[in-house]
């Protein structure tokens, strides 16, 4: 099973090789490198946040869940919905999820950011 961090890498690399893709194709895909790394800071926050807690209770792991999907629709909403497209909102999906289990949510089998989410 992959680590969280290294899923968080893995998420940042299939952006990146789009934007790759994009390039080689005379195409702009929308965001930049900056959007992928504060993408990354966004989750790895996340991660940092719910490691921190004394104790896991739903509400408080959800609140953290809220933030990080409300930083992530701003972030999204500045490339003008292009850094989140349909992999990368799977991919970010399951790993907030796979997150907020790892941290003590029970009961997590459906998207648990869709509350907030516009991505």
């Amino acid at each position: 099973m992959v680590g969280l961090r290294e899923q968080i890498g893995q998420i940042e690399r299939s952006m990146r090789d789009f934007a790759r893709e994009c390039k080689a194709e005379g195409d702009d895909c929308g965001y930049r490198p900056r959007h992928i790394r504060r993408c990354g800071k966004i989750l790895q926050r996340l991660i940092n946040a719910l490691s921190k807690m004394p104790a896991a209770e739903e509400g408080v792991i959800l609140a953290e869940v809220e933030k990080a999907v409300v930083a992530l629709n701003r972030l999204n909403e500045q490339t003008e919905y292009a850094l989140i497209e349909t992999d990368e909102r799977e991919s970010i999906a399951a790993f907030i999820r796979e997150a907020a289990v790892a941290y003590g949510l029970r009961d997590a089998e459906d998207d648990i950011t869709e509350e907030w989410r516009e991505w």
